[in-house]
This record gives structure tokens, sequence and C-alpha cells, in this order.
């Protein structure tokens, strides 16, 4: 009996230890439920800002009282909303205030124009259109509404609140296709239509009257980018035209684009190319699948490496692709990235390729590359879509009549200074990932309009370049 009692208080001392642990290193955070308002039995888009205002202020976390009071002041000094759009208007002004990219309107409801855009190093450019305004696609935009987008960029903050810079700008590709949000921002609209000027890319300028489609058109921040795949028809662009056709011979980061991951052999370059466009499984094959294909490339080529007098100083590099992962469940990633620092050989590199949709746990398991193998970490591209230190690990309310969902935050990631135990980090970020300071781009690149259009890829080039550049010079000349 004495055994036995010993056991079962040695049991529940461990328990109690656990559980002390839990909560000194802020456990409740993932306890806790939402809090849920109560919704009127006759709602409007009134109702609905009531809602959004109810509901933000009890589950939005980190926020200062002078953002909470700038936040209030914004909805209630709002005239009462008679569209979506202009419900959505209010969301996304309102949301800003938090100084936060995660939090904001998951899902918009806007009237937008029958184009879209696409930011590249040196301008603004016309990617998706309907038929009937096919003649602007790969046009440079000079001016919307009298301002250059260039223009407009500074005050689009007030819409897209929180990120780094080229998080802003990217948004602001969704900005520029709605009226309402170019009034806000300084366009002028005449008679409900927005006049553009555009260059094509033969330098001919051109003056478009453009209307916003009868119907509201979706939107989404972290999905917004596949606008500018070839021949995409999300949110609801079905039957529209693109600059890009998947016929044509395109670059590796828009090849398949309907696979959210890509993995290709790169011989010629002792590389391997690894594209993911999300930290989640793609719908046709698992995550724990890719990775074991990642590893049967690298062993083959390793072992052909091992095999071939000729090429037994060549390093197997591993081109990663990031640019737009736009994020999901990072503990879902972390095991290929591992995967990766683990097989390339000590005189091989790891190429990370980033930009302005790295974002979310896109951003963390990039980060961990940094952490894992610096010394063969080079990174390549632009600046990342959020600051090292964000709040996410919310949940996905959505406004009664509307429709719109948004995105509220609870927990923080410090990539930057890590997280100690007793602070305000999401918990399992105190265990899972590592802080690395920053993540500094070695090599920046970004394609232009011109490249965009002809299909080629000025970040991939670059990367070539580097490793041609490390490789012994007889091997470079005998490639010659």
């Amino acid at each position: 009996m004495r055994t036995l009692k010993k056991i079962v208080i040695g049991y529940v001392l461990f328990n109690l230890v656990l559980a002390g642990l839990f909560l000194s290193a802020g456990g409740l955070q993932m306890l806790a439920n939402p809090k849920i308002p109560p919704i009127e039995s006759t709602t409007s888009l009134a109702t609905d800002l009531k809602y959004f205002q109810q509901i933000v202020l009890a589950n939005e976390k980190g926020i200062t009282p002078q953002q909470a009071a700038e936040f209030t002041q914004i909805i209630e000094s709002a005239p009462s909303p008679q569209t979506v759009d202009e419900l959505t208007l209010i969301v996304l002004r309102a949301l800003s205030v938090f100084d936060n990219a995660h939090t904001t309107a998951l899902t918009t409801k806007m009237y937008r124009l029958p184009v879209r855009f696409h930011w590249t190093a040196n301008g603004l450019i016309v990617v998706k259109a309907r038929p009937d305004y096919s003649t602007l696609l790969g046009h440079r935009i000079v001016t919307l509404g009298g301002k250059s987008p260039e223009a407009l960029l500074p005050k689009s903050a007030i819409l897209t609140g929180g990120g780094t810079e080229s998080w802003r700008k990217y948004r602001s590709e969704f900005l520029f296709s709605a009226p309402s949000a170019l009034v806000l921002l300084g366009s002028r609209i005449d008679d409900g239509a927005v006049q553009i000027q555009s260059e094509s890319p033969d330098k001919v300028r051109t003056t478009t009257r453009l209307r916003a489609e009868a119907d509201l058109k979706p939107g989404d921040p972290f999905w917004e980018f596949r606008n500018a795949f070839p021949e995409d028809e999300h949110f609801e662009t079905d039957g529209w035209v693109s600059a890009l056709s998947k016929t044509e011979d395109l670059p590796l980061y828009l090849q398949e684009t309907e696979k959210l991951h890509l993995l290709r052999d790169m011989p010629s370059h002792d590389a391997i190319y690894v594209r993911m466009n999300a930290s989640f499984a793609d719908k046709n094959e698992p995550l724990e699948h890719f990775e074991q294909r990642i590893i049967d490339l690298a062993n083959a080529d390793n072992a052909d490496n091992a095999d071939n007098a000729d090429n037994a100083d060549n390093a197997k590099n591993v081109i990663v692709d990031f640019r737009f992962n736009r994020g999901g469940d990072y503990t879902k990633a972390l095991p290929i990235v591992r995967t990766i620092a683990d097989t390339v050989p000590a005189n091989g590199r790891i190429y990370l390729i980033v930009g302005p949709n790295t974002f979310s746990a896109g951003i963390i398991a990039a980060s961990q590359f940094k952490h894992l193998a610096p010394e063969k970490l080079v990174v390549v591209g632009s600046e990342v879509g959020d600051k090292l230190r964000f709040r996410a690990e919310g949940f996905y309310p959505k406004l009664p009549t509307s429709g719109v969902q948004l995105y509220l935050t609870k927990g923080w990631t410090d990539l930057a200074n890590g997280c100690g135990w007793f602070d305000d980090c999401w918990p399992p970020n105190k265990l899972l990932i590592s802080e690395i300071g920053q993540l500094e781009i070695d090599i920046p690149a970004e394609n232009t309009w011109e490249s965009y259009l002809a299909g080629e890829d000025l970040v991939i080039e670059a990367v070539i370049e580097h490793i041609e550049n490390q490789r012994p010079l007889a091997k470079v000349s005998a490639t010659l």
C-alpha cells in the first residue's frame, strides 16, 4: 500500500509541476475561448458594424488603450454603411490602427475594377482582366484617377496597418482595384469611373475609363498574389484573361501553380529546386510524401556525384523558394526545413528565396534555416511581408449580415529576440522555434515588368550566377 501511495503522490506532483509549467508559459492563451457577443434578432449592415466593434475589442490581444480609442473613434464617426463595400472599407480602416498585419478582414467584399494588378521592381502592371479589357494586359500603370501608384502608396497604410513596407505595397494591389478605396487614398473618380493612364511594353500610352463591376467581388490578403499566376481564375474571375499563359515557357515559380509545392532537379546547376507556396499540405500530397521526395532526389544526386569523378567536387545546393509561402502551420513545415538543412553537404548552400508574400508561418519556417544552417544559408530576393515580432494565432469570426470574415489575433511570435518562458509569446513558440535576430537579404533580386512578361526569373538567375561563382575554376571552364 505504501508503494502504491507513493506512486499516486508522485503522479499527482508530477502533473502539478506540468500544470505549473504550462500556466507559467502562458498556457491559458491556448485554453481561452473567444468571447462572442450576442447577435441582434434583426440584423443589418449597421448592426454588423456594432457587432464588429464588440467582437474585436473583446478578443484582439496586445492592443494599447490609444489604439482601442482610435479604433472606436473610426467606427463611431463613420456614416452608417449602405453597402457591403462601405462596410468593408470601414473594417479595413479600423483594424489598421492595431499595426498588426494579421489583424485584418480575411475575406473582403468590394466593388472592383475589371482588371487586377501586380507590382514589379519597376512598376505596377495589369496581369489579369475581363476579356473586353484584354488590351490592357501587360501595361504599366502611370496614373489611377490622376495619381501615380507610387504617390498613392504611402497613404495606403491607413487600410493595411502593420507588416513591412513590402507587405503594404503588395496589399495596395487589391486596394487599387477598388474605387471606394482609391477615393479614400486621394484618387479622383468622375461619374463613377476611374481614369487610368497606362503604358504598353512598347512605350505607347493609353487612357482608359474603367468602372467597377456591378457585383461585389471577394478578396483575401493572404492569397491575392495568385492574380499574377498564368490563367488564374480565383476570386470569381472565371473567364478572365491573363498576361501570361500556361502554354508559354514559364519559370519554375510560375509553373503548375495549381500545386502548392513543386520539386525539380537542376543538375546543370548542381541544385534541387523546392517550391513551397504555403506551410501546409497540398490537397494531392501530404507534406511527409513531399519531404520524402526531397530526400530521395537529394540522395540520388549525391550518389551520382560520389560515383562521378568529374562531379566529386560539386556541392549539391538546394534552392528553397518561399516567395509565395503565405503561411499556415509552421509545425508542418519545420520537418522539411530540418531535412533540407541536414541534406545539404558542408560545401553546399541553401538558397532561400523570400519576398513580400513570405508571411506568417512562412516567415517562421524561413527563419529556422538561419538557426539550423547559418553557414550554408544565402537569402535571396526582397523584404519579407512582416516584422519578425508579430501577433497571430487567432480565430475567424464572420459578421452576421455581410459575411465579411475577420482574422483576430491573440499570440505573439518573436523571431528577432526570442520568446522567454514568462513572456506573452504563444506557448508552443517557446519550445519549437529559435531567435535569429534579423533575416537579412544577402542577394537582392526582384523581377521587373519586362522579365515578368518575358517569362524570365531574375531571382533564380541571381541564384544560378552565385552558384557558378562558387564552383572551382576548372569546373566553370569545363562547362563553357
